[in-house]
């Protein structure tokens, strides 16, 4: 368990809950365990039944390959207790909005908000390509843009053109969130911004921010905010939350990523790492894979900047490939990085030998990137090697 709150305050808060549309609580719960696990159901019921009498955000997660999960969001955004704990923006930045804007997503509208409680500036831009900041930078500069908010893969994208432009300007402070960083990506930043500090939110639409980091934190560590708690699980972390402030309450909802409890370097509690999407188990002619090992692996490879695997769809089950190219940008040659792969997973290695055109690589100039965030997936799918690929 990450996070500490009294058990008999977790039962009165389910019940209450339950009282407003909530699952159920058992009359003999005695512990948290005894509670049901919940999901975007409830926070929808929940959510909507608030924003009914005080009016909301409707906001959307997913949506990419299947159906939408809604979530109403309170328009204070529940910045009143985040702030309390993370404070990135002060009155007088200027802070450049990278977020894409609009299609129910929530990231771009948060740091309008979050720009509007720290009483400072804020220009919403949504992201630019390399080679579009070259045009934009005089006059970036010339308002005094100090502070800079996007996914890592907006922001390498700006550090980029500022640093092919020959530019500088004075950032001060970076907030990222909605996917992890990667060692290229953040280099860049830095390269570009090296007096900045990093600011990091972990969340989702239908939980808002749970977990921060700030300068002084290992980067890849996060901190539970107070009044919560999270409880690892392979099949996805569950998180409970109790108090007033919260865009959304919750009681064991089953989160997407898998989490563990680590120590940070800042000394402060509560800290944890997120080791991945629960569900990124992949079948490749039946050899068992996750996702995110492959990717890891190949990202730490001299050459390599960013990797992504394109799967074609098995007939056999939804999340079965018959085919798997790990595409990736950078200066490495593809079949080392083929050979690299197949020397590390045994199992693909059998694959390889059964079926040597189901396993490849291949450098490419860009990765395929999700049009509403601006996100580079971990993986995309498609029907046969010349249709259209979609993103999971």
């Amino acid at each position: 368990m990450i996070g500490q709150i009294p058990t008999e305050r977790l039962l009165t808060h389910a019940r209450t809950l339950a009282e407003a549309g909530g699952a159920p609580v058992p009359p003999a719960a005695r512990q948290l365990a005894d509670l049901a696990v919940t999901g975007p159901a409830e926070i929808y019921a929940l959510t909507g039944a608030a924003a009914r009498s005080a009016g909301s955000v409707l906001m959307s997660s997913g949506g990419t390959t299947g159906r939408p999960k809604l979530t109403y969001v309170p328009h204070g955004m529940g910045l009143t207790r985040l702030l309390e704990h993370w404070r990135p923006l002060r009155p007088g930045n200027v802070l450049l909005n990278l977020f894409n804007a609009g299609r129910m997503w929530g990231s771009h509208y948060y740091m309008q908000t979050l720009a509007e409680r720290s009483g400072c500036t804020v220009i919403p831009s949504g992201p630019y390509s390399p080679a579009e900041v070259a045009g934009w930078l005089p006059m970036l500069a010339e308002v005094g843009v100090d502070a800079l908010a996007g996914t890592p893969t907006g922001l390498a994208d700006f550090a980029q053109g500022v640093i092919d432009a020959g530019g500088t300007l004075p950032v001060r402070t970076v907030i990222w969130m909605a996917e992890p960083w990667t060692g290229n990506k953040r280099e860049l930043v830095r390269q570009a911004f090296p007096e900045a500090g990093l600011w990091g939110n972990y969340g989702s639409v239908e939980t808002w921010v749970m977990c921060t980091n700030q300068p002084g934190c290992d980067e890849t560590t996060l901190h539970l905010l107070p009044d919560q708690v999270m409880e690892p699980d392979e099949d996805g972390a569950l998180l409970s939350r109790v108090g007033e402030g919260w865009t959304v309450p919750v009681v064991r909802y089953r989160l997407g990523d898998r989490v563990a409890p680590v120590e940070c370097r800042c000394g402060r509690p509560d800290a944890l790492r997120v080791l991945g999407r629960a569900d990124d188990s992949v079948t490749l002619r039946s050899a068992l894979f996750k996702v995110s090992e492959l990717v890891d692996l190949v990202r730490g490879e001299p050459g390599v900047l960013e990797a992504q695997l394109r799967l074609t769809r098995s007939a056999d089950s939804p999340k079965a490939a018959s085919a798997l190219t790990l595409e990736f940008t950078g200066t490495a040659d593809a079949e080392a990085v083929r050979g690299r792969l197949i020397g590390e997973f045994y199992h693909l290695a059998a694959v390889a030998r059964q079926y040597p055109d189901a396993l490849r690589a291949r450098r490419v100039e860009r990765l395929t990137r999700i049009e509403r965030t601006n996100k580079v997936p971990a993986m995309v799918w498609q029907q046969a090697e010349t249709d259209g690929a979609g993103v999971a």
